[in-house]
């Protein structure tokens, strides 16, 4: 049985997402049913190093190192209009790190950071595609710079994500029986509006476009949703 608040942040998901938004609420959904999906909801309650484990050699690579000189901080991004900030970026990184320990539970080991540097590359330079994308180039730090610029504001799409957020938050509430802080959410959630983000305004870097629209929202939940669905070894590195 399909409970109210679910119901109600469904429809207030597929209100603004129109007809195109069902496959991806629905995918959102059906997260719940996931094991790997359930140990994420769990971990995330937890302090982050106990899911994160050993990750200083990830963020001493290329891509996380890139970013964090081509993105300003949260408090720097105010002043400058930036609509994506460093933190924002690492929700990303450590989504795709909380998607491996789900499927591994592991902590340690470079087979494991090669992997989720694999999937983080991957996601942003080839978006929905990052399944059966092959080798990616490394972006240098001018493609940051333009990528802090892509507007949100534009086609409702900004709205749109974070209705995203409360259907997730309320199918992991569900699973935890945690109760969803009204306005910040969970970790989890968090991540993978984040994460959605990330892969929405990477699709319109891509395309050459100066602002996202709802498909690069809804196109960017349903990549982070393929990503939970798929256990890492059929990622194929």
């Amino acid at each position: 049985m399909t409970s109210g608040p679910l119901v109600d942040a469904r429809a207030a998901f597929l209100e603004l997402g129109g007809r195109d938004a069902t496959g991806v609420a629905a995918a959102i959904e059906q997260l719940s049913s996931i094991e790997a999906f359930k140990v994420m909801a769990a971990a995330s309650l937890a302090a982050r190093p106990q899911w994160a484990g050993l990750v200083d050699d990830l963020f001493d690579r290329p891509l996380l190192k890139t970013a964090r000189a081509g993105l300003r901080n949260a408090f720097a991004s105010t002043f400058t209009g930036d609509t994506l900030y460093r933190n924002a970026f690492f929700s990303f990184a450590d989504a795709v790190l909380l998607w491996h320990y789900g499927y591994t539970q592991q902590r340690t080991g470079s087979q494991r950071l090669d992997t989720v540097y694999e999937a983080m590359l991957r996601l942003l330079m080839a978006g929905e595609d990052f399944l059966t994308a092959g080798a990616v180039v490394e972006p240098d730090v001018e493609y940051f710079h333009r990528l802090r610029k892509v507007r949100l504001t534009r086609d409702n799409a900004y709205p749109l994500l974070r209705r995203a957020g409360r259907l997730l938050g309320t199918v992991e509430a569900e699973v935890t029986s945690e109760k969803l802080h009204p306005v910040r959410g969970s970790i989890l959630t968090s991540y993978g509006i984040f994460s959605a983000q990330v892969i929405a305004m990477s699709r319109a870097r891509r395309e050459s476009r100066s602002h996202i629209d709802r498909r690069d929202i809804l196109i960017g939940l349903r990549t982070y949703t393929t990503l939970l669905e798929t256990p890492p070894a059929a990622l194929r590195i």
